[in-house]
């Protein structure tokens, strides 16, 4: 029986063939690219812009989202996710873009971006400081939260919304087309067949359309084939009044919730994009951020709108099994070809909406079942349960805020908009906030501190039965509790640098112990020793891990994270008796 599951193909490493790479790049770049075209063209509709600024931005948007999206694609000096994630037009900046041209042309627009940028850099620079905010969990939460500020646009998008022509049966046919055939090919299609059933599913939506009627070639037709309104480009400008200060308050807490929106996509493309995953690498969220400033230096620079990483594709790596960093690299390509071809900017303008708007549905909701199994697979107690629930609920009221009727909106000032009227920024903010509290609430701790040395080994144990009675521990726990530390910390001193200083923190709530030891030798990994297949006739290289077999055998959640050079050792006692199993589970 062949194999219908999701099954990665070509991972972050691998490079797939031509077809598949370039292909997969126009079919996730067609995300990015619609949201590209959508702010001008709205700016245009108010009438705050001119036709020739508009064409500007559109092409200053695509060459920045394209060269964005390359830097993501490799982790160069620390700049860069290394992952396949897309960059494009942040929709959170909506609302002070609009503010900032009217004020100033977009030359104001220019200098908040560069103004803004440093923001996620900052952050990137003392990430390890934010190791226990920025958690899987939360990561999750963002995921869930963009799945649903973006389903209703789909829905609107399919259903004609803001047309003459909205909710006709035309439309709802156009959109249920894009829609069925694309799912039809998720679940029946082989594997090869399947990572194109985004852009055919587009493609019927789009015959479909043609059939109708409602597939017309207005903006295609008037724009022109080659060019870059270079005359549209304008210095940064900032005027010095109150208002645009108030401004750029809005910048910033939209950047803000562009750095949450990062960190969760930063996490998230991980997950889906390895054969065998095995931990969050930080190096690589600090990356997305570092990359994630970089692109908002470059939208200043080519003056046009901040932009951020998007989810859309992360959704659709489980179904098209294909998650290699090359295919990001041919889609920056793409984009920045797009920049400098008018009518193919128009061409992408003039898709269906329905058709969009019906395969964009469908991979948001794939994108919120990646979100879940993100915070289900980070453990679920009841601090992280409290993290989801508030995060995601409070962004979907936040989101529908208008609709529900809630008294409380004409209280808020209109400087935190960009939150409080976006549930993936109100849904990550809620999130990390509570998260924050979680970590800074006080909690009784025992700490111990000393050189890595093997003469250290004693006072190691001694903390261990410091421990064990300040929490109370049976006998059970306790005498796992001080195995796992001797040994913990034996590897430690073996495995890293001499003269330096190691750490260890415990920390209990009522059903167990969680122990931190913190490192900034470069230690070997402890998340997956190697267990020899016979003990007894075991050589002594084999039993080099034993002790980290046991490790993972009498603890549970061993982790094992780097960031900035620091190394966070953890491990979990439960309070209760358990089996001790050594043999690998089959």
């Amino acid at each position: 029986m062949r194999q219908r599951g999701p099954t990665l193909r070509y991972d972050v490493h691998e490079r797939p063939p031509l077809l598949i790479a370039a292909g997969l790049g126009f079919q996730n770049a067609l995300f990015v690219i619609s949201g590209a075209i959508l702010l001008p063209f709205l700016l245009r509709a108010a009438e705050l812009i001119t036709a020739g600024e508009a064409a500007f931005l559109i092409s200053a948007s695509l060459l920045t989202a394209g060269l964005s999206t390359a830097v993501q694609a490799f982790r160069i000096a620390g700049v860069g996710s290394g992952y396949m994630l897309f960059m494009g037009t942040s929709g959170a900046f909506f609302a002070a873009t609009f503010d900032a041209i009217a004020m100033a042309g977009i030359g104001f627009v220019a200098a908040l971006a560069l103004i803004a940028a440093p923001t996620e850099i900052l952050i990137a620079r003392f990430f390890r400081f934010f190791r226990n905010v920025f958690t899987p969990t939360v990561g999750g939460v963002v995921v869930m939260c963009v799945a649903v500020t973006i389903v209703p646009l789909t829905v609107q998008q399919w259903n004609g919304v803001g047309t003459d022509r909205a909710g006709s049966l035309e439309y709802m046919a156009i959109g249920g087309i894009s829609v069925f055939v694309m799912v039809a090919m998720i679940v029946l299609a082989p594997a090869r067949y399947r990572l194109w059933s985004p852009i055919v599913g587009l493609a019927a939506g789009c015959i479909a359309a043609a059939i109708t009627g409602d597939w017309v070639f207005g903006h295609s037709g008037d724009a022109a084939i080659v060019g870059f309104p270079i005359g549209e480009w304008e210095a940064p400008t900032f005027p010095t009044s109150g208002a645009a200060f108030a401004v750029l308050g809005a910048f910033v807490i939209a950047t803000l919730a562009g750095t949450f929106e990062t960190v969760g996509d930063a996490i998230a493309i991980q997950k889906v994009s390895q054969r065998d995953f095995r931990r969050i690498d930080y190096e690589a969220v600090r990356g997305a951020l570092n990359a994630d400033g970089v692109g908002n230096a470059l939208a200043g620079i080519f003056c046009t709108t901040p932009n951020t990483t998007y989810s859309s594709p992360i959704g659709m790596v489980p179904v098209v099994g294909v998650g290699s960093r090359w295919v990001g690299l041919w889609g920056a390509g793409i984009m920045v070809v797009m920049a400098f071809f008018p009518v193919l900017s128009g061409f992408v303008l003039d898709l269906p909406g329905p058709a969009i708007g019906g395969v964009s549905f469908v991979a948001m909701l794939l994108l919120f079942i990646v979100g879940m199994q993100t915070v289900v697979d980070a453990g679920i107690n009841t601090r992280a349960a409290i993290i989801i629930s508030l995060g995601f609920w409070g962004g979907f009221t936040g989101e529908f805020a208008d609709e529900l009727g809630l008294p409380f909106l004409e209280h808020i000032p209109e400087a935190l908009a960009p939150i409080t009227g976006n549930a993936i920024a109100l849904g990550s903010v809620i999130a990390v906030l509570v998260s924050a509290i979680f970590a800074l609430i006080p909690q009784r701790k025992f700490r111990w501190q000393g050189d890595a040395a093997a003469e250290s080994l004693e006072q190691v144990i001694a903390f261990g039965t410091d421990v064990s009675k300040g929490f109370s521990l049976e006998a059970g726990p306790s005498n796992r509790l001080e195995l796992c530390l001797e040994e913990l910390f034996t590897h430690v001193v073996e495995d890293g640098d001499t003269d330096r200083t190691v750490r260890i923190e415990a920390t209990a709530n009522e059903d167990e112990i969680q122990v931190i030891v913190t490192d900034r030798s470069d230690v070997r990994d402890v998340e997956l020793p190697n267990m020899p297949p016979d003990l007894l006739q075991a050589s002594n290289d084999e039993l080099q891990d034993l002790g980290l077999v046991l490790l993972t055998r009498l603890a549970t959640n061993v982790s094992h994270t780097t960031i900035s050079g620091w190394h966070y050792v953890s491990f979990v006692i439960a309070r209760q008796q358990s089996e001790i199993r050594l043999v690998q589970q089959q």
